[in-house]
């Protein structure tokens, strides 16, 4: 088991949270006379305090985020933003919740890659890249996969009116071949409701996992395996078809399967708190 002194690199990242800060630009940018997001950032000042973290360079923590907060400025000039954000009732959020709440997501999603990154090299697992194995509860482990990155498998393709219907956590399950969709024992690319996902039942890997357990396709792997195991789960994209849109949950979810989420829940808990999050822990059973 991976300790906290092996974690330390990464448990630095959570203690100084960028959201807090991203909040502070947007107020002052909004209600302030700045021509731009990036004078606003110039001007914080050099140490900030917040209930959670002290920054000593604020400036240096923001600006890898500034492109991040450029929808402030159409929002400011009165521009919609181009992308429909619902509550959990379907109901569109008004302009600046929509445009806060896409900001949000973005930044945090850009945050947790490093983060996520530094915790998980110390701990020398590939549990993100196999099924299940034979003492776990879980039938099957689901990867998430990104437009375009089912093309990186040489797989099975479900792709059925059935499973385009269906969330993979849908009761009863999908039925493939007469039996639910996790029962096969090969590995498969179904596409859900939400998009395409990589499936590995129990006692299956990914086939672009090495022997020795390295990625053969590293350079190309999908999204969600550049960010195991910490989500930003802001913004859950909805089914609309051709068109983009997302409902609103403003939460943090990490996968308790992971080594690290295991050891560090506190310290995630509280990067959630200070993020103003709804926490979420769970298995990797989709």
């Amino acid at each position: 088991m991976v300790t906290k002194d092996e974690l330390q690199e990464g448990m630095a990242l959570l203690a100084q949270p960028v959201l807090p800060l991203v909040s502070m630009v947007q107020f002052l940018y909004l209600t302030g006379d700045f021509a731009t997001v990036e004078e606003v950032i110039a001007e914080m000042p050099p140490d900030i305090e917040t209930g959670y973290a002290t920054y000593a360079d604020p400036v240096s923590v923001l600006m890898p985020y500034a492109d991040l907060l450029q929808p402030l400025v159409a929002f400011k000039t009165g521009e919609p933003p181009a992308i429909t954000v619902v509550d959990a009732e379907n109901n569109p959020l008004d302009p600046m919740s929509a445009t806060t709440a896409l900001i949000a997501q973005n930044v945090l999603t850009r945050e947790l890659e490093p983060v996520n990154s530094l915790l998980c090299a110390p701990c020398h697992c590939t549990l993100c890249c196999v099924g299940p194995d034979a003492n776990m509860q879980q039938d099957y482990f689901e990867i998430p996969l990104q437009p375009g990155e089912a093309a990186h498998f040489s797989l099975e393709q479900i792709d059925t009116a059935a499973s385009r219907s269906q969330r993979i956590d849908a009761e009863p399950p999908l039925q493939v071949n007469g039996q639910d969709f996790y029962l096969r024992t090969d590995p498969a690319l179904i596409h859900w409701q939400s998009g395409w996902s990589l499936v590995l039942p129990k006692a299956s890997r990914c086939p672009n996992q090495a022997q020795s357990g390295r990625c053969l396709i590293y350079p190309d792997r999908p999204e969600v395996c550049r960010r195991p195991q910490i989500f930003a789960y802001m913004l859950e994209p909805l089914n609309q078809g051709e068109s983009k849109g997302y409902r609103l949950r403003q939460s943090l979810l990490a996968v308790v399967d992971c080594p690290y989420v295991q050891v560090l829940q506190d310290e995630i808990s509280a990067y959630a708190a200070a993020c103003e999050l709804e926490m979420f822990f769970r298995q990797n059973k989709a």
